[in-house]
């Protein structure tokens, strides 16, 4: 794993948490925080892994309880992904100045979003855990005039471009109603999962 930050177009890389200090840079939409996979959340992700209603959300003022909306199978300690949950609610609180936000965790076994798009508010951060990553493109390869008209095929110019984040990779995008860098927001969607559930988190 590199240390050091890769600055290329719209996004920043690196393995320093200091990288999300990058998306405050007008023109910047991607900012990514490459971590290595902790055993201990793998393995109770592991355990719950069958629970297809494994999925909530809670408000951010009710973070210190979030360990009452995880399950435990089979005597497995929740606390390291509580804490983990808690430890990102926080890094997107102080990074965006939205102390206000909300938290989803959610268990998928099917794509959700087949088409590039962009978000439409300030900013939303995830992590997939479990399963294929979020898909992004840099700002160089797309054409936003064609966002929404329903084919992928016309708002990317090269799918050899398309870029997927890895397991523990923490992404936090602008949206398009960044109020300092508006029509700006990341182009993204879900990745097609084919065999087993996905596992991510969501903060908006």
């Amino acid at each position: 794993m590199h240390n050091s930050l890769e600055v290329v177009e719209s996004f920043r890389i690196s393995s320093q948490i200091e990288v999300f200090n990058e998306i405050q840079r007008k023109g910047v939409n991607v900012s990514i925080w490459k971590r290595r996979p902790s055993k201990n959340i793998i393995k109770y992700l592991d355990s719950i892994i069958n629970n297809k209603n494994f999925s909530f959300e809670i408000d951010a003022e009710d973070i210190d309880r979030v360990e009452h909306f995880l399950p435990i199978h089979n005597n497995i300690s929740n606390l390291e992904f509580a804490n983990e949950i808690k430890k990102l609610s926080s890094i997107f609180a102080n990074i965006t100045n939205k102390k206000h936000h909300t938290i989803q965790i959610t268990t998928v076994n099917k794509m959700q979003c087949p088409l590039f798009h962009v978000d439409f508010l300030s900013y939303r951060m995830m992590c997939t855990y479990k399963g294929p990553g979020t898909l992004w493109i840099p700002n160089s390869s797309v054409d936003r005039s064609h966002l929404g008209c329903g084919r992928n095929n016309h708002v990317i110019q090269d799918f050899r471009l398309i870029r997927e984040t890895e397991n523990f990779d923490v992404i936090l995008m602008k949206g398009d109603l960044h109020p300092e860098d508006p029509n700006n927001g990341c182009i993204h969607k879900s990745p097609e999962v084919l065999f087993n559930p996905r596992i991510f988190l969501k903060i908006d």
